[in-house]
């Protein structure tokens, strides 16, 4: 494949529509071109990402955004905002994590792509044990 960036991020799509970008790790991996999946095909490993596309995450991003005045909550910028999980569930008896959605509110709260990228950097999210 001819990638000039050498990015090792590729799109995983449901037929046309593109749904999410996912780490390649290996160099096997980035050769592999037209990454088509259905739904019931996605790689476990890449789920997370495609469930940020689901109806259920959109209408819960959109109550955060607007919770927080659609600005970061840091620097107050309005430009490229994300909603931030501050801890991650995992759900001991069921042997997974709960949906991106399903976090209460004050759990979520929205950050311009800078903090947010500044934050992982200087943090880990921690991951609660329920």
């Amino acid at each position: 494949m001819n990638d000039p960036t050498k990015s090792r991020y590729r799109h995983l799509q449901f037929k046309s529509n593109i749904i999410y970008r996912r780490f390649v790790k290996s160099d096997t991996e980035l050769k592999k071109s037209n990454l088509e999946y259905t739904e019931a095909e996605i790689p476990a490993h890449g789920t997370y990402g495609a469930l940020l596309f689901r109806q259920e995450w959109k209408i819960k991003r959109e109550e955060i955004l607007k919770r927080d005045l659609n600005s970061c909550v840091i620097c107050s910028e309005s430009n490229s905002l994300q909603v931030h999980h501050r801890q991650y569930h995992f759900i001991v008896r069921e042997n997974k994590f709960k949906l991106p959605w399903e976090y209460s509110d004050n759990l979520l709260i929205t950050l311009c792509e800078s903090c947010h990228k500044r934050g992982h950097s200087k943090f880990k999210v921690p991951t609660i044990n329920i």
